[in-house]
């Protein structure tokens, strides 16, 4: 009687991976398939200096129409709008830019900790800040 061989299965869909290894028991019987989709997609275009200024203003805007406190709406319009002048430099400092970003988005999470609509005001800001990370420099967990 035939030995059955394992069967396994490994799929990863929706993300971004780098570097990555898989590994398995050699042997003649292990068979590898990899298929990889590259397309260009919004995301891959770097951001130019004009999109940056764009994402900022939309930011401003979300907390502009929140139902955020009006001290907690004005303490973080300031920061965006130091971050927007920032990015608008001929060669902008990007840390202070991404500083003044994560200064916004605490007032943010500080507001949502005690009104509901800090929570819903995070849920769209959240695609905004992402799209600025590449330009930043920074990683998802500074705005956490």
């Amino acid at each position: 009687m035939p030995e059955e061989k394992p069967s396994q299965s490994f799929s990863i869909s929706g993300g971004q991976l780098s570097d990555v290894q898989l590994g398995g028991m050699a042997g003649n019987d292990m068979n590898v398939t990899q298929n990889q989709q590259i397309g260009a997609s919004e995301s891959s275009k770097p951001l130019t200096q004009t999109d940056v200024v764009e994402l900022i203003a939309q930011l401003e805007e979300l907390f502009r129409s929140s139902d955020l406190p009006p001290a907690q709406t004005a303490k973080a319009v300031k920061h965006l709008e130091a971050a927007k002048d920032e990015a608008q430099e001929k060669e902008p400092d990007k840390e202070f830019a991404a500083k003044n970003l994560q200064r916004a988005t605490k007032v943010l999470k500080e507001a949502g900790e005690t009104v509901e609509a800090g929570t819903s005001l995070w849920k769209k800001v959240q695609p905004i800040i992402t799209k600025l990370l590449p330009w930043l420099g920074v990683a998802t967990s500074f705005f956490i």
